[in-house]
């Protein structure tokens, strides 16, 4: 009686294991198919518009007036707002300045350009320019004598330094990312805050500060263009 009971246990254990495998074990009669695809286009926008720091008025252009003699490094009292999209994967968005339409007489001009020239671009004159990028409006004050936490803003004649460790050509600065304010993707965007690289942000705007290194410029009278590039590789 025992193994009788043994045995119908057993053929009771293999009917039920042989039910689980019953679909497992269904054979492919047929099998049909439909290819898909699409092509997505590109779409990128790029809007920048200067406002006062002390109310957020637009205004038309980056000013810092009449500077007396003495003055050291300085804060414009304009910011740059900048609204950027792009669904190419990754983009990026840089800044810089494009003083000469040809290189410079190193001789004249020594080996970097970037922030604001004497006005004609003949006496070899210049203010250089640092920047600071932020997520949103934020209080900044004038950059320190070190610029810690200011980056210094590249032309793109810029050559490198003979002499120096470092490689601070417009080439290696715009290869490295030195010169990215933010970086992205069609859905996410990284804004480069000071001492980071890069800060997710997802209303796709930032506010870039402008400083200006007065100490070491002659008198004269200074201009440039701010430039932003949205690019992709």
């Amino acid at each position: 009686m025992e193994r009788k009971a043994i045995w119908l246990v057993g053929v009771l254990t293999l009917v039920l294991v042989l039910a689980g495998l019953g679909t497992s074990l269904a054979v492919v009669d047929q099998t049909g198919s439909v290819p898909a695809s699409a092509t997505l286009g590109a779409s990128t926008s790029l809007t920048v518009q200067a406002k006062r720091i002390s109310d957020n008025g637009a205004v038309a252009s980056i000013d810092y007036g009449s500077l007396p003699g003495g003055t050291g490094n300085k804060l414009a009292p304009q910011y740059v707002e900048v609204q950027v999209a792009s669904n190419y994967a990754p983009w990026e968005l840089e800044v810089y300045t494009s003083n000469f339409a040809a290189a410079p007489s190193t001789t004249t001009w020594g080996y970097q350009y970037g922030g604001m020239v004497d006005t004609g671009a003949d006496g070899g004159h210049r203010v250089a320019m640092v920047w600071q990028a932020y997520r949103s409006t934020t209080t900044v004050s004038d950059p320190p004598a070190g610029l810690t936490g200011w980056t210094y803003l590249k032309d793109k004649r810029d050559l490198n330094i003979p002499g120096t460790p470092a490689d601070e050509s417009w080439a290696t600065a715009h290869t490295d990312g030195y010169t990215n304010i933010a970086y992205g993707g069609p859905d996410y965007m990284n804004v480069v805050e000071p001492g980071t690289t890069g800060v997710p942000d997802t209303d796709k705007k930032l506010m870039v500060y402008l400083g200006g290194i007065f100490g070491s410029a002659p008198v004269d009278t200074y201009s440039t263009t701010f430039r932003i590039d949205l690019y992709h590789e």
